[in-house]
């Protein structure tokens, strides 16, 4: 059992590690929104272009707020990213996310360095597996080296709930910064920050895209960006964030000409070390179908820690 508690521990560190990055990358709710331009809809202005006549950090505010409504229209893309937490960690994820209703997406999850890497090695796993959001859960797929250590059964199912208890957060807190982790909330995180700014023309993947850049003081955001929390969650996220040594994050958001953000990367110092999250982001309004796995091949993370 030894190893699968390893196995097990690395989906709650990765769910860690995607709950701290995105910290940062949620501002006000984008519950409000209407559904912004299609994709397909030459017509429409471009972010630039809306905001022409305008300059500095009011240039950027108003293009910025054309972005936000697209993407919450699309509510859909393919996900390319990575994420290094100092020592402890590093991994990429590749799949596609859905977020018109919380967050779902199917993804393959590949840890590539750090402690967690490590952890998984000695316990004779791989270090790539499949996973699934889902509204509820959380699902990692064990693979079949270690499947008979766990009665057959290859995904181990995370809750919200059982995740606050073994990170030391709350459940509520990992579920609202996990199902709000999508492109609209990069948006709305550098719309918070105040010295916002355009910084030029980029090529990012082949697309010509605009730079916008800005710098957040995480703490403070903490009330506006999860407005759901009870006092004592929020409390207790702030002492996340003063353990972690996360104080300030920098955003960086590259959008395309069909206001869409092709690229958001989030970068922080904590105690452990430098904090990075690259994002790709493409094909948006591709479909998402996810299931929970089949009951049968799936057993509750509490129970293996359990035992």
């Amino acid at each position: 059992m030894r190893g699968i508690r390893g196995v097990a521990g690395a989906g709650v560190a990765a769910v860690s590690a995607l709950a701290l990055a995105a910290c940062g990358p949620l501002g006000s709710s984008a519950s409000d929104d209407k559904p912004g331009d299609s994709v397909g809809d030459k017509a429409a202005p471009t972010a630039a272009q809306t905001a022409k006549g305008l300059s500095g950090a009011a240039h950027a505010i108003t293009a910025l707020d054309l972005v936000k409504k697209t993407a919450a229209g699309v509510h859909s893309a393919k996900v390319d990213s990575t994420i290094t937490m100092g020592t402890v960690m590093s991994m990429s994820n590749e799949g596609a996310l859905d977020w018109a209703d919380g967050l779902v997406g199917d993804m393959t999850i590949t840890y590539t360095g750090g402690t967690v890497a490590d952890s998984l090695r000695q316990a004779g796993a791989s270090t790539t597996m499949a996973a699934r959001y889902l509204p509820d859960a959380y699902y990692v797929n064990l693979g079949s080296a270690l499947a008979a250590q766990a009665g057959g059964k290859h995904w181990v199912k995370y809750t919200y709930a059982d995740l606050g208890k073994f990170t030391g957060s709350s459940g509520s807190y990992l579920k609202d910064t996990i199902q709000n982790n999508n492109p609209v909330k990069s948006v709305d995180a550098v719309l918070a920050s105040p010295d916002i700014k355009n910084v030029g023309t980029e090529n990012v993947r082949g697309i010509m895209a605009t730079h916008y850049t800005g710098t957040i003081d995480v703490a403070a955001m903490t009330g506006k960006s999860l407005p759901n929390l009870s006092a004592a969650d929020q409390a207790q996220l702030k002492d996340l964030l003063a353990k972690s040594g996360i104080s300030t994050e920098t955003v960086d958001l590259w959008v395309s000409g069909a206001n869409l953000p092709v690229e958001a990367v989030v970068t922080a110092s904590t105690k452990t070390g430098p904090m990075k999250t690259t994002t790709y982001y493409s094909d948006f309004g591709a479909p998402v179908s996810v299931k929970a796995p089949a009951l049968s091949d799936t057993v509750n993370v509490s129970d293996l820690i359990n035992q």
